[in-house]
């Protein structure tokens, strides 16, 4: 699996309508091209840019249809040009150490870019393999403060974020994701590991009060970030309005999406998209659940929508 990925602010003079743009051609570049498995476009955390991007493909091949893609060439045509910085990145969980090299290979090859003096290869190693990664400068049409992302061979990253209300610091490979984080590093199991590919929605929190599946953004994209998961909606012995009525309405059955679905949920009243049945499953299309009870979670996300509106 190869994450293709990007960090970037854009330049103070950009006007929001043309920032929408930029914005939507990237996950049309997301929906569009077919070697594409998941994706997410959304605020980056990080601190030093405003934007991340993170596209997952298969392979080499698909990479390479990634980026020869008429939809990936697009989006560089409209994005680049309005960025002030930038930073463009590649990791593979490929445990073959010459991996990041052709990764490498095939970027030179399809974008006709030298090889970036800066690059820096990333090795971690996890359960006694060692995982490959490249970080690679943006190709040289990029704007000139951008800059290659760079971790030592072997080191971790120090991630700061306040998890449902408390400071929380955690070490962590630059490719591990939030979801790994969250379960693994900080012990909060109520985010579920489902497909693990951006499909089910099981991992879904809340970063910044937006919804985001977090088996698709890596933790160091979530610098400084608020992160709330379904551990934080209660207050003590006070259970939050959806899950309330997701007890009322019996809204689950085997209950391994039930997480997601209620961390979907209350963002969905929260945007105010719950104002009908359709709405509400036009706005949690993105949460699957495998035991059908799609009746059940609609009537639940309803009844919490005429409940918070009181």
């Amino acid at each position: 699996m190869i994450y293709h990925g990007s960090r970037f602010t854009f330049r103070p003079d950009v006007p929001p309508g043309r920032r929408t743009t930029a914005l939507d051609s990237l996950r049309d570049q997301g929906r569009t091209v077919p070697s594409v498995t998941s994706f997410l476009v959304g605020r980056d955390a990080g601190g030093a840019y405003e934007w991340g991007a993170v596209f997952v493909v298969e392979d080499l091949a698909g990479y390479r249809a990634f980026l020869t893609h008429p939809a990936s060439r697009y989006a560089d045509r409209i994005v680049r040009p309005m960025l002030d910085a930038s930073i463009s990145f590649d990791l593979t969980d490929d445990p073959d150490p010459k991996a990041a090299a052709r990764i490498d290979e095939v970027r030179r090859h399809v974008l006709g870019t030298p090889a970036p003096s800066r690059r820096t290869v990333l090795k971690a190693v996890a359960a006694g393999t060692a995982a490959a990664a490249t970080g690679v400068a943006a190709p040289a049409a990029a704007p000139a403060a951008a800059q290659a992302y760079g971790v030592a061979p072997g080191a971790s990253v120090e991630v700061s974020m306040t998890v449902n209300g408390r400071l929380r610091r955690v070490a962590v490979e630059p490719r591990v994701t939030l979801l790994d984080a969250l379960r693994e590093r900080l012990g909060l199991t109520g985010t579920k590991k489902g497909c693990d590919r951006g499909e089910c929605g099981a991992c879904t929190v809340l970063a910044d009060g937006e919804r985001v599946k977090s088996c698709l953004t890596l933790a160091v994209m979530r610098q400084g970030a608020e992160i709330t998961t379904v551990e934080g909606l209660a207050r003590g012995e006070e259970l939050h309005p959806v899950q309330e009525a997701f007890i009322r309405n019996d809204a689950f059955q085997c209950g391994a999406c039930t997480p997601g679905q209620i961390m979907s949920a209350v963002a969905c009243v929260d945007e105010g998209h719950a104002g009908s049945e359709a709405e509400i499953r036009e706005w949690m299309s993105g949460n699957l659940c495998r035991c059908a009870a799609y009746q059940n979670i609609v009537a639940a996300i309803a009844d919490a929508a005429r409940e918070v509106r009181r």
